[in-house]
Parts: C-alpha cells; structure tokens; sequence
C-alpha cells in the first residue's frame, strides 16, 4: 500500500472516509521487521492514532507468509488441515489462523456484493446434515439460494439432537453428554427464523411486488411462515415441495440439493463417513464461509465446454463482474475491517466474533484484538 487510505481506529472520524487530496496523516518514522523488511509507521491528525503499513495488511500479527491463495485452492478441493500443513510446511494452528483471515474477508466481500444485489428471482430455503465434535452433535445447517442461479445468500447453523437407532451403552453416552451442552444451543426454528428474515430484507431491494420461498415439508418452516404478519406474507409466498422428489434439474428444490452435492464433494469435514470431521462450530463455519466464496464468485455457473469466460453464479443473479473482480482483486492481500463492512449479516458477525458455542467446550473462544476493529 502506497498510502493509507482511512484511519484504523473505529472511533475516528477518519475511519469510514479520508479527505481526498488532504494529509490526514504524517509519516512517523519506519521500524525493521525480520520478516518484511522496513515497515512504515504513520501517524492520524485527527485521532492521534499510530499504524503502520502493516496494519492493512491480511498479514497483520503474524510472523511468516503462507500463500492464502494456495490454502483457498486446497479447501475446496477436499484437503483436510493436517494434509494442507503438510503440503504447506506449516503447522495445523498456523493453517487454521490463515483460514479465520481468509473467512473474515470471504463474509466481508459477500455482504459488499450482496449489497448491491437486486433480487429478480424466487428463493430456495433446505438445510443439509453434517456434526461437529461427535456424533452424539449432530447440526443442521440452512441454506438459502437463488432459484435460478444458485447464488448462494444465506447459510446458518443450527444444533440438533443425535436420532436413529443407537445402542443400550450410546443411550446413556447421549444423555449424558447431552445434559452437559445446555447453554448455547441454537434450533432449527430460530435459525429458520433469520433465514426467512434475511429473505424478506432482501425483497426490499426488488422491483417485484412478490417472492416466493420454497421448501420441503418440514413441519417448523410452515410454523416460522405462519408466525409472520400479515404484510410479510403477502410478500413471502411460502410454497412446499415434498424432499422426496427426484433431485433433478425439474425439481423446485434444485438450488439448494445442488448446493448440499457439492458441500458434500468438496469439503472434507462434510463427506459421508469422513474421519475428517470439524473439532469445533466456529472453524467449520468459517470454512463453509470460504466455499461460499469460491461457489459465488469463482466458480463457473454451467461449463458448456466454450473457450470463452464463463458466468458465475453472482454474475447470473446480475452482479456486475466489474464489481466482482474489484472485490476479489485484494482478497489475499488487504485486510478488511467489520466497522467498514456494509450490511453484513448476523450470523455471519457472529462467525467473525467466534460467539457460536461448540458442544462441551469450555469458556469462550479465543478472538483476538484486531478482529473487533
């Protein structure tokens, strides 16, 4: 960075936008890194605030350079953490920092560009299976997607409750364990809830006097619909297709059970009968943050075998590509800062401040400093 473009400090009023063509700051010397060299320190009129160079950077606070770009390859191609430290000659802690950075900016650029979305389609609400810690920790997490394109708006997790056939000796696990995970846990109905506002807060940006949201027949959607008002329903059109329909492109549900065969495919912790599976809700949310990246804004939205560039499925929702690669040109290199991010959903704040409690973990979860910023 040739010059710093806001102050850091949250509280300044520098922070959100810099007077074009005016010092608002002073060079205040420079100091020696071992690991880049002469970093320059700079000084806010302002607010009195000291930074440097460095402190715009994705590598903020840390003491060697991995390639972001490689680990974003690896974690949609199926690669676990410990296979990524290897290849990277890393250690699995350092690899699982690079991932929280990366999904920092990933949620950051999402609610940037979904900002800017003008939604021209219907939506698709599911939730897909997975666990986290054990099995005895089943969760559910829901999924909202464009019906035509597939974009990908919305994912929340929500905790369940281990179901199916188990053992006299799993029973007696279960409960215990189960009585040692009380606080903290989020349902299926609450996490349907948030979706179903993030879709209405949506359809305020639309020319369309109507929407519909469509589902399965699971009995709770019907109950969050029906708790609605009067005006929010006559917006939301709530309709129900049965989950045991073939899961082809005629399906109404096709967005998402799209969505659930490539979670599936590409993220280790996800595939059936995986040992690969996630310690802890707050790293494996902040993985699923990094594949919804990659599926929106990278990923082709069909291959038809032509030389030419291909859309992606941000692009089919009618996102510019110009504002797609202005985001994504500074994705591994320039720091993004949650007091600058617009609009940027709940659940996903919750992710950034690591507030998602994890089955029997103790305490909170360690979040450091200059993440709040």
């Amino acid at each position: 960075m040739k010059r710093p473009l806001f102050c850091p400090n949250p509280d300044c009023e520098y922070h959100q936008t810099a007077p074009v063509g005016f010092a608002w700051y002073v060079r205040h010397g420079r100091y020696q890194s071992a690991v880049r060299g002469s970093i320059q320190r700079y000084r806010c009129k302002a607010c009195g605030r000291h930074f440097s160079s460095q402190t715009f950077s994705l590598d903020y606070m840390t003491q060697r350079t991995i390639s972001y770009r490689r680990i974003f390859e690896l974690l949609h191609t199926a690669a676990g953490i410990r296979d990524m430290a290897r290849i990277l000659k890393a250690s699995p802690h350092c690899i699982s920092d690079r991932i929280s950075r990366l999904a920092r900016q990933a949620m950051a650029v999402h609610a940037d560009l979904l900002d800017s979305l003008e939604l021209n389609e219907d939506l698709v609400a599911d939730g897909f299976e997975s666990f986290a810690v054990s099995q005895y920790f089943p969760n559910n997490i829901q999924l909202l997607a464009g019906k035509n394109s597939q974009y990908w708006i919305f994912s929340d997790y929500a905790h369940l409750r281990r179901k199916g056939r188990m053992t006299p000796y799993q029973k007696k696990r279960n409960t215990i364990l189960q009585k040692r995970f009380i606080h903290g846990r989020v349902t299926i109905y609450e996490s349907f809830e948030e979706l179903v506002r993030q879709a209405l807060f949506l359809k305020e940006k639309t020319p369309h006097t109507t929407t519909a949201l469509l589902t399965d027949e699971h009995r709770l959607y019907g109950t969050v619909m029906r708790n609605l008002n009067d005006g929010e329903r006559s917006v939301l059109h709530h309709q129900t297709c049965s989950s045991k329909k073939a899961r082809t492109l005629t399906n109404p549900l096709f967005s998402v059970n799209y969505l659930d065969r490539e979670i599936r495919k590409d993220l280790a912790e996800h595939t059936r009968e995986s040992v690969q599976f996630g310690r802890n809700v707050v790293t494996q949310m902040e993985r699923l943050a990094v594949y919804r990246l990659y599926h929106n804004y990278c990923k082709p939205y069909r291959i038809n075998g032509r030389d030419e560039r291909m859309r992606t499925h941000a692009e089919q929702a009618g996102i510019s590509s110009g504002l797609i690669q202005r985001e994504m040109k500074t994705l591994f290199t320039q720091r993004r800062f949650l007091s600058r991010v617009r609009g940027i959903m709940s659940r996903d704040r919750c992710i950034w401040l690591k507030s998602i409690a994890t089955p029997l973990k103790e305490g909170l979860e360690y979040l450091p400093a200059y993440s709040w910023a």
